[in-house]
């Protein structure tokens, strides 16, 4: 029994022991080398057990007594004030007691000297700048103001580390270092420090302490290129026009770490710094008024921004003259009210500078601006937090007659009753006030016409002339203060037969496109094959053989004479034979050629060699030849000397002679 309840007794007191679980050795420091600053006191705790209590212990070890006791009041950590630990150059031991129930352990001791145990907050970057591979890093200076011996290691993503250590100096603000990376990498870096200790007990400490890292920061690339805007603008109404604006994002590289976009505005002339905004969207809605407006974005990463991009949002097109519509005053000048007016010469180009004040309005500046000259002018006002135009309009401060009259008149279209003339308008640097119209004189045959028209025309078509008659047209234009110059020119009408009617010009219209639809159906029907093809002569080769299958030698023509008697009655008178009855063969079909040169009395007949043809004459010629029709008369004909007459039929040559005999020679 006595050795069970010695082994009871002891088992308990082993549980009991087991309860208490020292924590780590406590690490005591300062924030900063100030020789009037507090220390903090930390440890680990290793026991879960949540009923434990710590004391901190302070041990002198030059006087071997106590310099404090602090029980701790937060987990794991206690404050020391300097003014209970005396002088704090001195070495001292310091360790940690925890309790549970009725169980006490302790720390492992440590020996310090409390001077020197300096620990830093851990380093913030304040701006990276980044650019051409290298990376620019400002950081924030110690609480002390003092110099820092810093570590910095960085890598590329999933990569190794890379470290380095450099030391900064006391006199500047803000603490610098200069990173080489590669262009167009992403990184990770991260940095801690620790103090410098100057004073003669800590020159040969190893307690100097690092201070925690920073947080890991990605470095994105440089953004290279501005931003591509998109404007769209929607229809003015009521004195506003709503703008959306959208853009792109940055290259990934770019983008790492996140982008931030910030516009600046200017849409109130009469405040000449722009509304800056941020934004982290790639869309912006705004309103403007009528008036030029004028937008600028920058896109902001970690490591820098991009080049500015301006956006120039010109004003609403100016107008000739005011409209009716709009309001042609405001009678109180407030901040509430803006007016914006300038010279516009041309008429159309906006002047760089541009004159604008809250406190004035029209009337107040109409005798200050130079006479003569177009000016306009823009009246806003601010409603519900909302700009807004309620008078564009151009105006003169006085008016007078133009300078000169319009330029390149010229005319055309002329006919035999019409004409039209042309022009150029009078530029609004000559106009010198509003033009109400143009004044036209048509001057001929001693009568003068006039017309007006309207000031946007630059042509006018002038009717009821008379043909061939010479005019001339004077045209000038005219303000509220008169007439300006005339600018002349001369034509003359054409006659009335020069010119076709349009009844003649009709008909010859449509004759010209029946004749093209006559031409466009033939060629169609021919490629479209919808007339039958015309058929080709059939040639027999056995009857007609070229000289190229026929034998080549030359052919004698056989001449044969004979004569035809004819019978006469003495009785009868002899008639006279008529030109027409003297040709023989002429009654049957023969073709006659009549020869003019007959140089032999025998026969006249004529070379035949002379006679060329593509085929030689039938073997058979004799035979078809020289049968004729039955029956045969031969009529009376006058004798004549040497009358010949010469007949060529199917390959053979008749020479007709009538003798004095009264017979004819075949």
């Amino acid at each position: 029994m006595r050795v069970a309840v010695l082994v009871l007794v002891v088992s308990v007191s082993l549980t009991e022991a087991a309860r208490c679980v020292p924590t780590s050795s406590p690490q005591c420091y300062k924030n900063s080398t100030k020789p009037d600053e507090d220390f903090i006191c930390e440890w680990d705790e290793r026991n879960p057990e949540k009923s434990q209590t710590h004391i901190l212990h302070i041990w002198d070890t030059v006087k071997n007594s106590f310099r404090t006791h602090v029980k701790c009041s937060k987990p794991a950590q206690a404050y020391l004030h300097l003014e209970e630990l005396g002088t704090p150059s001195r070495k001292t031991d310091i360790w940690v007691q925890t309790q549970v129930g009725n169980l006490t352990c302790n720390s492992s001791k440590t020996s310090v000297i409390l001077e020197c145990m300096v620990k830093y907050s851990k380093p913030q970057i304040i701006r990276m700048k980044r650019s051409a591979g290298i990376l620019n890093i400002t950081l924030d200076k110690p609480t002390d103001n003092k110099g820092a011996i810093y570590e910095i290691r960085w890598r590329k993503r999933d990569s190794e580390w890379q470290n380095t250590t450099f030391e900064t100096k006391d006199s500047t603000i803000k603490d610098f270092h200069i990173l080489h990376l590669q262009n167009r990498t992403i990184y990770q870096i991260q940095l801690r420090r620790q103090a410098i200790l100057r004073s003669h007990p800590c020159k040969d400490s190893l307690h100097a302490l690092w201070s925690d890292w920073s947080q890991m920061v990605d470095v994105p690339s440089e953004i290279r290129r501005r931003p591509v805007i998109r404007c769209v603008e929607k229809n003015p109404e009521n004195g506003t026009r709503d703008i959306h604006l959208s853009w792109d994002a940055p290259l990934p590289e770019e983008s790492v770490g996140g982008v931030k976009y910030i516009l600046k505005l200017l849409d109130w002339p009469c405040h000449k710094t722009k509304k800056k905004k941020q934004t982290t969207n790639q869309t912006y809605n705004t309103s403007i008024t009528y008036s030029e407006a004028r937008i600028s974005i920058i896109a902001r990463n970690k490591v820098g921004h991009s080049p500015e991009r301006h956006i120039f949002i010109p004003a609403l097109k100016h107008l000739n003259y005011c409209n009716s519509d709009m309001p042609s005053n405001i009678p109180k000048a407030d901040n509430n009210t803006c007016l914006e007016w300038y010279k516009l010469e041309d008429g159309e180009t906006r002047p760089k500078t541009v004159n604008s004040s809250n406190n004035i309005l029209l009337k107040d500046i109409k005798n200050e601006v130079d006479h003569f000259v177009r000016h306009y002018y823009f009246l806003h006002i601010k409603r519900n937090k909302q700009y807004q135009t309620v008078v564009m309009c151009p105006f003169y401060s006085k008016q007078k007659a133009p300078i000169n009259g319009p330029a390149n008149v010229n005319i055309s279209d002329i006919t035999h009753e019409s004409a039209v003339v042309h022009w150029l308008s009078i530029p609004v640097v000559e106009q010198q006030g509003f033009l109400q119209h143009y004044v036209i004189w048509i001057s001929g045959q001693g009568n003068t016409k006039f017309h007006q028209v309207p000031a946007n025309k630059t042509s006018f078509l002038i009717k009821d002339l008379h043909p061939g008659v010479s005019y001339t047209v004077s045209i000038s234009g005219r303000t509220e203060a008169g007439n300006g110059p005339n600018s002349t020119v001369n034509f003359e009408t054409h006659s009335k037969e020069m010119g076709l009617s349009w009844q003649d010009q009709t008909i010859l219209i449509v004759c010209v496109v029946a004749l093209l639809c006559t031409i466009i159906c033939s060629v169609a029907a021919r490629r479209l094959k919808l007339l039958p093809d015309v058929p080709s002569p059939v040639v027999d080769v056995a009857e007609f053989r070229c000289p190229e299958e026929q034998d080549q030698r030359w052919m004698i023509e056989e001449v044969h004479e004979f004569i035809l008697l004819l019978h006469q009655d003495p009785g009868k008178r002899r008639e006279n034979v008529t030109p027409e009855q003297s040709t023989l063969l002429q009654d049957f079909g023969l073709v006659v050629f009549e020869e003019e040169d007959e140089e032999d009395g025998e026969g006249g007949v004529s070379d035949l060699s002379s006679i060329k043809s593509c085929c030689y004459p039938n073997p058979s010629y004799r035979g078809q030849m020289l049968q004729l029709p039955e029956p045969f008369h031969m009529t009376d004909s006058t004798s004549r000397d040497n009358d010949t007459e010469s007949t060529y039929r199917d390959g053979l040559f008749f020479e007709t002679r009538v003798l004095e005999c009264d017979t004819t020679s075949l």
